[in-house]
């Protein structure tokens, strides 16, 4: 998901700057596939770091879904954790060098601090209240930022091709909707890490996790769901008219359906019996039409 993304905000949304005609208009593909790997690497790394620190949690929440230790040693996933690391930052840094020459260590900090971000996840952050919910919500959303914030490094490193396209930045609508979509990713995020607690709720509550369903207790975790969704439906109210302006109708239709089902899900939270797993997989479903959504603005 994650991938396709990156690949969607780089063709879809900008392409403004695909269509615009002016050579050099946008790093080459190499340096952005090389980008997309280093991240997938980067994030890869960070799902292997908390699976070994969740190795209690998952034999209570999912012992069949159990990795390290059953099927891996926890050398093993060490191993594993530090090689997918090493290779993520480097690709990067090439990645940096073809694109941005002097300035690729800009690309090489940002990785750095996500790296180091995911392992305090992992290793503390995922333990305290709220915190590790929103850092797990800015590297998803990160994903849609990155390659603008790419894009942008590389123009602002090439000075007689960002004054051929200036213009094409300024009257597009490029920008506002990569801010719309990263809003998106992140809120949506956010809501399934929600969700997710309360999922797990039973592994959490034995290694004294302090998760919102554990500190706050379900039924004040459902009023925060509900708010929160009832946030994302005004972003999705205002992007419906911004992809109207923009005569975008199929994305227009698609956002308007994500809509329409936040909205009915509203009735689902106020159940008595609720699937927190159910939920989640609807949330990723509703998280993946929304990029999807890219192709057709």
């Amino acid at each position: 998901m994650i991938a396709l993304m990156m690949i969607l905000v780089y063709h879809s949304l900008m392409s403004p700057l695909h269509a615009c005609g002016v050579i050099g208009a946008l790093p080459s593909a190499l340096s952005f596939l090389l980008l997309l790997i280093s991240l997938i690497f980067i994030v890869a790394a960070g799902y292997v770091i908390n699976d070994y620190f969740d190795v209690e949690i998952d034999k209570v929440n999912k012992p069949e879904q159990l990795i390290v230790s059953k099927i891996f040693s926890e050398t093993e996933t060490k191993v594993f954790y530090v090689l997918l690391t090493i290779l993520g930052i480097i690709i990067g840094a090439i990645s940096g060098v073809i694109a941005l020459n002097s300035k690729f260590y800009i690309i090489l900090a940002i990785l750095a601090l996500l790296t180091a971000l995911l392992y305090s996840y992992s290793s503390s952050y995922k333990r305290k209240f709220v915190v590790g919910n929103i850092i797990v919500s800015f590297s998803v959303a990160f994903a849609v930022f990155l390659p603008w914030l790419f894009v942008m490094l590389y123009l602002s490193d090439n000075v007689l091709i960002l004054s051929s396209v200036r213009d094409v930045i300024m009257s597009s609508s490029m920008s506002k909707l990569v801010l719309i979509y990263t809003a998106f990713a992140f809120l949506m995020t956010l809501l399934r890490e929600i969700v997710k607690d309360a999922e797990d709720l039973k592994g959490d509550k034995l290694t004294r996790c302090r998760t919102i369903p554990i500190v706050l207790g379900i039924k004040k975790m459902n009023v925060i769901l509900i708010l929160s969704i009832l946030l994302i439906c005004m972003l999705l109210l205002y992007f419906t008219y911004v992809l109207y302006v923009m005569h975008s109708y199929i994305a227009l239709v698609i956002m308007s359906l994500i809509l329409l089902c936040l909205v009915l899900s509203l009735a689902y939270l106020l159940r008595k019996n609720i699937s927190y797993h159910k939920y989640s997989v609807f949330l990723k479903i509703m998280m993946l039409l929304g990029i999807i959504s890219m192709i057709f603005v």
